[in-house]
Protein backbone atom coordinates (compact mmCIF):
# COMPACT_ATOMS: atom_id res chain seq x y z
CA UNK A 1 0.00 0.00 0.00
CA UNK A 2 1.43 3.62 -1.48
CA UNK A 3 0.22 6.62 0.62
CA UNK A 4 1.11 10.27 -0.07
CA UNK A 5 2.01 11.33 3.22
CA UNK A 6 3.84 15.07 4.14
CA UNK A 7 5.35 14.17 6.80
CA UNK A 8 5.93 16.50 9.66
CA UNK A 9 8.89 14.98 11.31
CA UNK A 10 10.52 14.22 7.86
CA UNK A 11 9.80 17.40 6.81
CA UNK A 12 11.65 19.43 10.14
CA UNK A 13 14.95 16.83 9.34
CA UNK A 14 14.93 17.19 6.24
CA UNK A 15 13.81 20.53 4.86
CA UNK A 16 14.51 20.73 1.19
CA UNK A 17 12.62 17.88 0.96
CA UNK A 18 9.30 19.24 2.77
CA UNK A 19 7.42 19.89 -0.57
CA UNK A 20 8.12 16.47 -1.87
CA UNK A 21 6.16 13.59 -1.72
CA UNK A 22 6.80 10.84 0.76
CA UNK A 23 6.29 6.81 0.94
CA UNK A 24 6.69 5.72 4.56
CA UNK A 25 7.44 2.02 4.38
CA UNK A 26 8.96 -0.62 6.44
CA UNK A 27 9.01 -4.82 7.41
CA UNK A 28 8.17 -6.14 10.39
CA UNK A 29 9.96 -9.61 11.61
CA UNK A 30 9.91 -11.50 14.59
CA UNK A 31 9.45 -15.26 15.32
CA UNK A 32 11.03 -18.17 18.03
CA UNK A 33 13.61 -20.09 16.94
CA UNK A 34 15.39 -22.84 19.09
CA UNK A 35 19.39 -22.33 18.56
CA UNK A 36 21.91 -25.29 19.85
CA UNK A 37 25.55 -23.86 19.23
CA UNK A 38 28.76 -22.71 21.07
CA UNK A 39 26.96 -19.65 22.36
CA UNK A 40 24.94 -21.96 24.67
CA UNK A 41 27.18 -25.00 24.99
CA UNK A 42 25.33 -26.64 22.38
CA UNK A 43 22.42 -26.73 24.33
CA UNK A 44 18.85 -26.00 22.93
CA UNK A 45 18.18 -22.93 23.79
CA UNK A 46 14.67 -21.19 23.32
CA UNK A 47 14.59 -17.21 22.22
CA UNK A 48 12.45 -14.69 20.93
CA UNK A 49 13.95 -12.66 17.75
CA UNK A 50 13.93 -10.19 15.30
CA UNK A 51 14.70 -11.19 12.15
CA UNK A 52 15.58 -8.02 10.39
CA UNK A 53 12.81 -5.40 10.63
CA UNK A 54 13.34 -2.23 8.83
CA UNK A 55 11.83 1.32 8.55
CA UNK A 56 12.22 3.31 5.57
CA UNK A 57 11.49 7.12 4.10
CA UNK A 58 11.50 7.17 0.42
CA UNK A 59 10.85 9.12 -2.25
CA UNK A 60 11.32 11.33 -5.55
CA UNK A 61 10.66 14.90 -7.21
CA UNK A 62 10.03 15.30 -11.00
CA UNK A 63 12.88 17.77 -12.18
CA UNK A 64 11.57 17.53 -16.30
CA UNK A 65 13.08 16.32 -18.86
CA UNK A 66 12.87 12.89 -17.82
CA UNK A 67 15.10 13.83 -14.66
CA UNK A 68 14.17 13.19 -11.26
CA UNK A 69 15.60 13.22 -8.03
CA UNK A 70 15.26 10.10 -5.78
CA UNK A 71 16.27 9.38 -1.80
CA UNK A 72 16.04 6.94 0.77
CA UNK A 73 16.56 7.04 4.27
CA UNK A 74 15.90 3.19 5.99
CA UNK A 75 16.31 2.19 9.65
CA UNK A 76 17.04 -1.20 11.49
CA UNK A 77 15.45 -1.65 14.50
CA UNK A 78 14.48 -5.35 16.98
CA UNK A 79 11.29 -5.23 17.46
CA UNK A 80 12.03 -7.68 20.43
CA UNK A 81 13.47 -5.01 22.54
CA UNK A 82 17.15 -6.02 22.24
CA UNK A 83 19.20 -3.10 20.87
CA UNK A 84 22.33 -3.79 18.72
CA UNK A 85 21.24 -7.00 17.38
CA UNK A 86 22.62 -7.53 14.41
CA UNK A 87 24.51 -4.84 12.29
CA UNK A 88 21.38 -3.06 10.90
CA UNK A 89 19.74 -2.34 14.60
CA UNK A 90 20.09 0.26 16.93
CA UNK A 91 21.18 3.90 14.92
CA UNK A 92 18.97 5.94 12.42
CA UNK A 93 19.90 5.52 8.94
CA UNK A 94 22.02 2.34 9.50
CA UNK A 95 20.17 0.89 6.37
CA UNK A 96 20.26 1.93 3.19
CA UNK A 97 19.80 5.56 3.42
CA UNK A 98 20.99 8.21 -0.32
CA UNK A 99 20.37 11.40 -2.38
CA UNK A 100 20.46 11.04 -6.03
CA UNK A 101 18.95 11.45 -9.02
CA UNK A 102 17.44 8.90 -12.27
CA UNK A 103 16.78 9.36 -15.90
CA UNK A 104 16.62 6.99 -18.92
CA UNK A 105 20.37 7.08 -19.01
CA UNK A 106 20.51 5.48 -14.80
CA UNK A 107 20.67 6.04 -11.46
CA UNK A 108 23.92 8.00 -9.67
CA UNK A 109 22.98 7.79 -5.85
CA UNK A 110 25.34 9.16 -2.67
CA UNK A 111 25.32 8.07 0.81
CA UNK A 112 25.43 4.33 2.81
CA UNK A 113 24.40 2.11 -0.33
CA UNK A 114 24.27 -1.57 -0.49
CA UNK A 115 27.20 -3.27 -1.94
CA UNK A 116 27.42 -5.01 -5.63
CA UNK A 117 27.94 -8.26 -3.18
CA UNK A 118 24.73 -7.88 -1.73
CA UNK A 119 23.07 -7.55 -4.73
CA UNK A 120 24.28 -10.77 -6.07
CA UNK A 121 22.76 -13.23 -3.20
CA UNK A 122 20.85 -14.89 -5.29
CA UNK A 123 21.28 -18.53 -3.09
CA UNK A 124 20.04 -16.03 0.10
CA UNK A 125 16.46 -16.59 0.30
CA UNK A 126 15.63 -17.86 4.21
CA UNK A 127 15.44 -15.39 7.15
CA UNK A 128 17.25 -15.96 10.26
CA UNK A 129 17.43 -14.52 13.81
CA UNK A 130 20.12 -11.83 14.76
CA UNK A 131 20.63 -13.68 18.32
CA UNK A 132 22.23 -16.00 16.12
CA UNK A 133 25.44 -14.80 15.84
CA UNK A 134 27.45 -17.85 16.10
CA UNK A 135 26.62 -18.50 12.23
CA UNK A 136 24.25 -20.87 12.01
CA UNK A 137 22.53 -18.83 9.26
CA UNK A 138 23.12 -19.16 5.70
CA UNK A 139 24.34 -19.28 2.87
CA UNK A 140 28.43 -19.87 4.28
CA UNK A 141 29.67 -17.18 1.47
CA UNK A 142 28.06 -14.31 3.77
CA UNK A 143 30.25 -11.97 5.59
CA UNK A 144 32.58 -12.56 8.36
CA UNK A 145 34.41 -15.77 7.46
CA UNK A 146 38.01 -14.67 8.41
CA UNK A 147 38.58 -11.47 6.61
CA UNK A 148 35.89 -11.32 4.27
CA UNK A 149 33.35 -8.86 4.10
CA UNK A 150 30.54 -7.33 1.93
CA UNK A 151 27.17 -8.22 1.33
CA UNK A 152 26.46 -5.36 3.02
CA UNK A 153 26.61 -1.45 2.29
CA UNK A 154 29.58 0.79 1.40
CA UNK A 155 29.73 3.29 3.85
CA UNK A 156 30.58 6.84 1.97
CA UNK A 157 29.60 5.83 -1.12
CA UNK A 158 28.64 7.02 -4.48
CA UNK A 159 27.15 4.57 -6.66
CA UNK A 160 25.79 4.25 -10.52
CA UNK A 161 23.25 1.63 -12.06
CA UNK A 162 22.78 1.81 -15.80
CA UNK A 163 19.25 1.18 -17.52
CA UNK A 164 18.89 -1.94 -18.69
CA UNK A 165 19.64 -2.82 -22.36
CA UNK A 166 19.10 -6.27 -23.73
CA UNK A 167 18.64 -8.23 -20.63
CA UNK A 168 22.37 -6.77 -18.86
CA UNK A 169 22.63 -3.43 -16.15
CA UNK A 170 25.72 -2.65 -14.72
CA UNK A 171 26.42 -1.41 -11.51
CA UNK A 172 29.90 0.39 -10.43
CA UNK A 173 30.51 1.65 -7.04
CA UNK A 174 33.15 3.78 -4.98
CA UNK A 175 33.57 3.79 -1.16
CA UNK A 176 35.91 6.67 -0.16
CA UNK A 177 38.26 5.53 2.88
CA UNK A 178 38.79 9.39 4.28
CA UNK A 179 41.49 7.52 6.44
CA UNK A 180 45.54 7.82 5.53
CA UNK A 181 47.74 7.25 8.54
CA UNK A 182 50.77 8.84 8.46
CA UNK A 183 53.64 7.23 6.40
CA UNK A 184 51.09 4.66 4.94
CA UNK A 185 48.67 4.45 2.16
CA UNK A 186 45.35 5.62 1.67
CA UNK A 187 43.15 2.98 4.24
CA UNK A 188 39.26 1.31 3.61
CA UNK A 189 39.17 2.24 -0.39
CA UNK A 190 36.58 0.54 -1.51
CA UNK A 191 35.59 -0.36 -5.49
CA UNK A 192 32.48 -2.31 -6.85
CA UNK A 193 31.75 -3.55 -10.16
CA UNK A 194 28.81 -5.84 -10.64
CA UNK A 195 27.43 -7.05 -14.38
CA UNK A 196 23.72 -8.69 -14.28
CA UNK A 197 21.26 -10.51 -16.55
CA UNK A 198 17.95 -11.16 -17.18
CA UNK A 199 15.55 -12.76 -19.79
CA UNK A 200 13.13 -14.84 -19.87
CA UNK A 201 13.22 -16.24 -16.64
CA UNK A 202 17.23 -16.96 -16.72
CA UNK A 203 19.17 -14.65 -14.52
CA UNK A 204 23.02 -14.18 -13.83
CA UNK A 205 25.46 -12.02 -12.27
CA UNK A 206 29.43 -11.43 -11.96
CA UNK A 207 30.37 -8.83 -8.84
CA UNK A 208 33.61 -7.78 -7.23
CA UNK A 209 33.64 -5.99 -4.24
CA UNK A 210 37.52 -4.74 -4.01
CA UNK A 211 39.37 -2.90 -0.81
CA UNK A 212 42.62 -0.96 -1.35
CA UNK A 213 45.89 -1.34 0.78
CA UNK A 214 44.27 -4.19 3.43
CA UNK A 215 48.33 -5.07 3.79
CA UNK A 216 50.47 -2.37 2.13
CA UNK A 217 49.71 -2.24 -1.25
CA UNK A 218 48.28 -6.05 -1.44
CA UNK A 219 43.88 -5.09 -2.06
CA UNK A 220 41.43 -7.48 -0.48
CA UNK A 221 38.98 -9.04 -3.43
CA UNK A 222 35.88 -11.09 -3.38
CA UNK A 223 34.57 -12.24 -6.34
CA UNK A 224 31.13 -13.99 -6.97
CA UNK A 225 29.72 -15.63 -10.34
CA UNK A 226 25.77 -16.76 -9.49
CA UNK A 227 22.86 -17.88 -12.12
CA UNK A 228 19.23 -19.43 -12.56
CA UNK A 229 15.93 -19.43 -13.41
CA UNK A 230 12.76 -17.85 -11.66
CA UNK A 231 9.51 -18.33 -13.54
CA UNK A 232 6.47 -20.80 -13.30
CA UNK A 233 6.48 -21.07 -9.69
CA UNK A 234 10.21 -23.21 -9.96
CA UNK A 235 13.06 -21.04 -8.59
CA UNK A 236 16.69 -22.50 -8.91
CA UNK A 237 19.77 -20.63 -8.23
CA UNK A 238 23.68 -21.38 -8.05
CA UNK A 239 26.21 -19.37 -6.39
CA UNK A 240 30.48 -19.55 -6.16
CA UNK A 241 32.49 -17.47 -4.66
CA UNK A 242 36.13 -17.51 -4.56
CA UNK A 243 38.41 -14.60 -2.32
CA UNK A 244 41.89 -12.95 -1.62
CA UNK A 245 41.98 -11.28 1.40
CA UNK A 246 44.28 -9.87 3.51
CA UNK A 247 44.20 -9.26 7.50
CA UNK A 248 45.25 -9.51 10.61
CA UNK A 249 44.32 -13.14 12.31
CA UNK A 250 46.41 -12.52 15.65
CA UNK A 251 44.55 -9.12 16.32
CA UNK A 252 43.05 -8.72 19.65
CA UNK A 253 39.49 -8.74 20.13
CA UNK A 254 37.71 -5.88 21.83
CA UNK A 255 34.96 -4.99 23.61
CA UNK A 256 31.65 -2.92 22.76
CA UNK A 257 33.47 0.15 24.27
CA UNK A 258 36.11 -0.05 21.87
CA UNK A 259 38.54 -1.56 24.53
CA UNK A 260 40.70 -4.90 24.07
CA UNK A 261 39.61 -8.49 25.08
CA UNK A 262 41.71 -10.16 28.19
CA UNK A 263 40.60 -13.38 29.66
CA UNK A 264 41.01 -14.03 33.35
CA UNK A 265 45.21 -14.87 33.33
CA UNK A 266 45.24 -11.48 31.94
CA UNK A 267 45.94 -13.45 28.45
CA UNK A 268 45.00 -11.40 24.50
CA UNK A 269 41.45 -12.99 23.23
CA UNK A 270 42.09 -12.86 19.92
CA UNK A 271 39.43 -12.12 17.16
CA UNK A 272 39.95 -15.78 15.74
CA UNK A 273 40.42 -17.03 19.73
CA UNK A 274 41.56 -20.10 18.73
CA UNK A 275 44.37 -18.72 16.46
CA UNK A 276 47.42 -19.60 18.20
CA UNK A 277 46.81 -23.43 18.49
CA UNK A 278 46.99 -23.99 14.65
CA UNK A 279 49.42 -25.83 13.38
CA UNK A 280 51.61 -25.10 11.37
CA UNK A 281 51.92 -21.88 13.37
CA UNK A 282 50.10 -18.92 11.58
CA UNK A 283 52.38 -16.11 10.82
CA UNK A 284 52.02 -12.73 12.53
CA UNK A 285 52.49 -8.84 11.35
CA UNK A 286 49.38 -9.68 8.16
CA UNK A 287 47.74 -12.55 6.60
CA UNK A 288 47.04 -13.50 3.25
CA UNK A 289 43.90 -15.66 2.97
CA UNK A 290 42.35 -17.41 -0.28
CA UNK A 291 39.14 -19.60 -0.34
CA UNK A 292 35.75 -20.72 -2.18
CA UNK A 293 32.46 -21.18 -1.15
CA UNK A 294 29.37 -22.14 -3.59
CA UNK A 295 25.91 -22.48 -2.66
CA UNK A 296 22.53 -24.22 -3.96
CA UNK A 297 19.39 -22.68 -3.65
CA UNK A 298 15.39 -24.31 -4.79
CA UNK A 299 12.27 -23.63 -4.03
CA UNK A 300 8.81 -24.30 -5.79
CA UNK A 301 5.77 -22.31 -4.95
CA UNK A 302 2.36 -24.55 -5.21
CA UNK A 303 -0.33 -22.00 -3.91
CA UNK A 304 0.21 -20.43 -0.80
CA UNK A 305 3.06 -22.65 0.15
CA UNK A 306 6.92 -22.34 -0.79
CA UNK A 307 9.14 -24.78 0.41
CA UNK A 308 12.58 -24.14 -0.03
CA UNK A 309 16.32 -25.62 0.65
CA UNK A 310 19.72 -24.18 0.57
CA UNK A 311 22.83 -26.10 0.77
CA UNK A 312 26.35 -24.22 0.88
CA UNK A 313 29.73 -25.31 1.51
CA UNK A 314 32.57 -23.50 2.14
CA UNK A 315 36.30 -24.90 1.17
CA UNK A 316 39.52 -25.18 3.64
CA UNK A 317 41.36 -21.74 3.20
CA UNK A 318 44.92 -21.34 2.49
CA UNK A 319 46.26 -19.20 5.04
CA UNK A 320 50.27 -17.64 3.90
CA UNK A 321 50.01 -20.52 1.34
CA UNK A 322 49.72 -22.93 3.67
CA UNK A 323 46.26 -25.07 3.45
CA UNK A 324 44.01 -25.31 6.91
CA UNK A 325 40.66 -27.23 7.29
CA UNK A 326 38.87 -24.29 7.33
CA UNK A 327 36.18 -25.37 5.78
CA UNK A 328 32.63 -26.16 6.46
CA UNK A 329 29.18 -27.08 5.39
CA UNK A 330 25.78 -26.12 6.01
CA UNK A 331 21.95 -26.88 4.71
CA UNK A 332 18.96 -25.26 5.78
CA UNK A 333 14.71 -26.61 4.92
CA UNK A 334 11.83 -24.16 4.60
CA UNK A 335 8.61 -23.45 4.46
CA UNK A 336 6.81 -20.29 3.64
CA UNK A 337 2.87 -19.38 3.36
CA UNK A 338 1.75 -16.95 2.31
CA UNK A 339 -1.43 -14.99 4.20
CA UNK A 340 -2.01 -12.16 2.28
CA UNK A 341 -0.18 -9.66 0.18
CA UNK A 342 1.72 -7.84 2.78
CA UNK A 343 1.95 -10.99 5.50
CA UNK A 344 3.51 -14.50 5.29
CA UNK A 345 5.20 -17.15 7.75
CA UNK A 346 8.36 -19.10 7.64
CA UNK A 347 9.02 -22.14 9.53
CA UNK A 348 12.48 -23.22 9.04
CA UNK A 349 15.19 -25.78 10.50
CA UNK A 350 19.03 -26.08 9.05
CA UNK A 351 22.64 -27.40 10.27
CA UNK A 352 26.36 -26.60 9.54
CA UNK A 353 29.47 -28.24 10.80
CA UNK A 354 32.82 -26.97 10.64
CA UNK A 355 36.26 -28.97 10.33
CA UNK A 356 38.13 -29.01 12.12
CA UNK A 357 40.93 -26.28 12.24
CA UNK A 358 37.93 -23.82 11.95
CA UNK A 359 36.33 -25.07 15.01
CA UNK A 360 39.61 -24.69 16.56
CA UNK A 361 39.89 -20.86 15.76
CA UNK A 362 36.20 -20.52 17.10
CA UNK A 363 36.54 -22.48 20.01
CA UNK A 364 33.78 -24.43 18.64
CA UNK A 365 33.71 -27.33 21.14
CA UNK A 366 31.52 -29.78 18.44
CA UNK A 367 31.29 -30.34 15.25
CA UNK A 368 27.69 -29.43 14.64
CA UNK A 369 25.12 -26.54 15.32
CA UNK A 370 21.28 -26.21 14.42
CA UNK A 371 19.07 -23.67 14.49
CA UNK A 372 15.28 -23.79 13.99
CA UNK A 373 12.78 -20.89 13.66
CA UNK A 374 9.31 -20.00 13.20
CA UNK A 375 8.81 -16.07 12.28
CA UNK A 376 5.97 -13.68 10.94
CA UNK A 377 6.63 -10.97 8.20
CA UNK A 378 4.27 -8.16 7.53
CA UNK A 379 5.41 -5.29 5.17
CA UNK A 380 3.90 -1.80 5.53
Amino acid sequence: MKKIIIAAAVAAAVPALAQADVNIYGSLRAGVSMTKNSANNYSSTFGVDDFGSRIGFKGSEDLGNGLKTIWQVETGFAIDGVAGGGSASGTFANRESYVGVDSGFGKLRVGYLTDVLADSEATDNLYGPRRDGMGTNFPLYEQGDLFSYGDLRFKNSVRYDSPTLYGFNLTLQYGAGENQPAGQKKQGEQYGVRLAYQNAGFFGAFANATQLNTKGSSNSSTNRLEGGYSANNLYLAASYQWLTTYGDAWAQAKNADGSLKFDANKQPIYALPGINQLSPTVGTGGNKVENTTWALNAAYTIGNFKPSVVYSKRGDAKVDGVRYSLGGNQWAAALDYTMSKNTMVEVGYGERKDNKDARTINNFAQEKSTLAWAMMKHNF
